[in-house]
């Protein structure tokens, strides 16, 4: 991935920053390329000393300084910094990429312009150790190189995949909330491995390993989860006499209304 040009980010928040030194850290963009600007000094304070990155005085002249501005701030927070934003954009014309949950294209350009390129990314936590799943919807408006970086950047993040602008209320109910509904699910193995006598600690240490095993599989190997799953059931074994169980607790249309109750509200607060 190569981008000639500038980077801002508005926000150094945790997934904030967690783009910025992965931008940095990855050698995917010069650190002396990038500027951020928080209103928490001492958090920008931090990020220049760790990753040698630019700080800016204000919001402005982040934006007359970029060439793609990352918008890392919560959705409640966006109104409040469009003015300023808006009052130096026509200087550059950046690219804004909105990380932010809800906020539609349409409403970032009602703020700031109607012709604003925004390119909208839906990341989720695990970005923080370059394992994320990030949902990215282009923007044919923004420059080809400004889509391609983003996409590139968040499949180095962990893995990303193109989406119709339209579908990110879907992607923030699988993937982007889609960590909470897996930690539940360890903590569940860990309590079970606790009831049947093993210290929580192994317990904890076995659950984990082996979400993160059967995770791996699923995306290093051709054949599908049902394919994997039939590996290890014997007929009448331990594994079978569990599944059967999951299916009859209604395990699978638990997870799906649990995927559907965030798909609803993400659909709710992008209203």
């Amino acid at each position: 991935m190569s981008f000639d040009g500038k980077v801002g980010f508005i926000g150094a928040g945790k997934m904030g920053a967690s783009i910025i030194e992965g931008l940095a850290q990855g050698g995917l963009l010069a650190a002396e390329s990038i500027s951020i600007y928080d209103v928490d000094s001492g958090r920008t304070a931090e990020l220049n000393a760790k990753l040698k990155v630019k700080t800016t005085g204000s919001l402005e002249d982040l934006v007359n300084q970029a060439d793609i501005v990352f918008v890392c701030v919560k959705p409640d927070q966006f109104s409040g910094i469009a003015g300023a934003i808006k009052s130096a954009w026509p200087a550059r014309k950046p690219t804004i990429v909105s990380i932010m949950a809800g906020v539609k294209t349409s409403r970032i350009k009602e703020l700031i312009g109607p012709e604003t390129p925004v390119i909208r990314v839906m990341p989720n936590v695990a970005c923080l150790i370059r394992k994320g799943a990030t949902g990215v919807s282009a923007d044919k408006s923004a420059p080809d190189a400004a889509n391609k970086f983003v996409y590139d950047l968040f499949e180095f993040l962990g893995g990303a995949v193109m989406v119709a602008e339209e579908k990110l209320d879907a992607v923030t109910a699988l993937s982007g909330s889609g960590p909470a509904y897996v930690f539940m699910f360890i903590e569940a193995l860990t309590d079970a491995g606790v009831k049947f006598g093993l210290d929580r600690a192994s317990a904890k240490k076995l659950a984990v390993k082996t979400v993160a095993g059967a995770a791996l599989m699923a995306e290093q190997t051709d054949a599908d989860t049902l394919e994997l799953r039939a590996r290890v059931s014997s007929p009448g074994g331990t594994t079978v006499a569990a599944t059967s169980k999951l299916e009859t607790g209604g395990f699978r249309g638990i997870v799906i209304d649990a995927v559907e109750a965030a798909y609803r509200r993400s659909v709710e607060l992008g209203k």
